[in-house]
């Protein structure tokens, strides 16, 4: 049985290479995709476009607007009048409008309060609400440097001295490739070895296999351990050549370890794509089959949304995801540099959440087969 389980395994890798377009599609998820993730989306404020209408055309005024300096921020001009700030954000051509009022000088000299007004462009969420908190902060700070200068002593203030552990710079190039490389696996998780199953269909190849020596727990088992020896593989290589040597992010924890998780991560849930086999008869409805069940993967896993912005019930389904445990240790391992003492948890959840999928998807797969 052993003998005839490596060869069907060799068989199945020596598909793989002759699969040239699989192949090709395979490669560029381990390289160019993870490069176009770190370079090509940033969660930063960068070059955010703003127009200012300044009532005040005060020395004060103008020295809040240098304030808002670039990279992070583009400064368009100056607004003549408070028509053109609808114009300006119905047209795409700022992020956001910051109006002085005509009192500024002369209340912030007298410690008045002041309203500056905000005009954020809502179509554009994400650089919106960047755009809010970084001028909020900008705001605040020129309020409490000028009230210091203003009565020429020392004040008493609070500073909040910001310390970053694990990702020093910020870099969000760093958080991009990582979780790309996770969606990436799961992707080819679900889609390999159902492919390589739904191949045999196809060709009908199936009807010969069951009159064959070869039982269909072997017929499925070698599926399984090729392409996931393939995703390993790619995992390693990508790690090496693409994450740390080209994008230089340092692995801070034991290789070793990361490769452990990926291991038990890939072969629990190879279940998911005995069931999506299951359901197909061809190769599309692998494709249509495997974004059904990809989509609540990623979602739930914490990667796209923050845990703590989902809504309670999707909270609490997070727990069943058995990427959510293989991110969560992953991250541990090369980001934080923990060892095998505190990342062996989430080894245990990922076993136990993926024992009874590769149990179910196995069943559904021999019954429809």
């Amino acid at each position: 049985m052993l003998v005839r389980l490596i060869s069907l395994i060799l068989k199945e890798l020596l598909q793989f290479f002759r699969d040239r377009s699989l192949l090709i599609f395979v490669l560029y998820l381990f390289t160019g995709d993870l490069y176009i993730a770190a370079n090509g989306i940033d969660l930063t404020l960068k070059n955010a476009r703003f127009y200012v209408l300044d009532e005040s055309l005060s020395v004060s005024s103008k020295e809040l607007v240098s304030k808002f300096q670039p990279p992070t921020f583009s400064f368009q001009g100056y607004l003549i009048n408070e028509k053109m700030i609808e114009k300006i954000l119905l047209e795409d051509k700022a992020v956001a409008v910051i109006a002085i009022p005509k009192d500024f000088d002369k209340n912030l000299k007298n410690g008045k309060d002041n309203q500056i007004a905000l005009y954020v462009n809502g179509s554009e969420t994400s650089v919106g609400y960047l755009f809010a908190g970084y001028a909020s902060e900008i705001v605040t700070r020129f309020a409490l440097e000028y009230k210091k200068k203003e009565l020429s002593k020392n004040l008493p203030i609070i500073e909040l001295k910001q310390r970053v552990l694990y990702n020093q710079n910020t870099d969000s190039n760093i958080f991009m490739s990582i979780t790309e490389l996770f969606s990436v696996i799961t992707l080819l998780i679900l889609i390999l070895p159902a492919s390589a199953i739904i191949r045999e269909k196809t060709n009908g190849n199936l009807e010969m296999i069951m009159i064959s020596p070869i039982s269909i727990t072997e017929f499925m088992i070698s599926k399984v351990i090729a392409m996931n020896i393939v995703i390993i593989t790619g995992v390693v290589l990508s790690s090496i050549l693409i994450l740390n040597l080209l994008l230089k992010i340092p692995l801070h924890g034991n290789f070793f370890n990361f490769i452990i998780l990926t291991i038990l991560y890939v072969f629990t849930s190879s279940g998911l794509s005995m069931f999506i086999a299951s359901l197909s008869n061809n190769m599309l409805q692998v494709s249509q089959i495997t974004i059904i069940v990809l989509m609540p993967i990623l979602y739930l896993s914490g990667s796209w949304t923050p845990y703590e912005s989902m809504p309670y019930i999707f909270q609490k389904l997070t727990y069943l995801s058995p990427l959510k445990y293989y991110l969560e240790g992953s991250f541990s391992v090369i980001l934080k540099g923990l060892g095998f003492s505190f990342v062996y948890k989430y080894m245990l959840m990922i076993i136990a959440l993926g024992i009874p999928i590769f149990a179910s998807g196995a069943y559904f797969l021999k019954k429809r087969i």
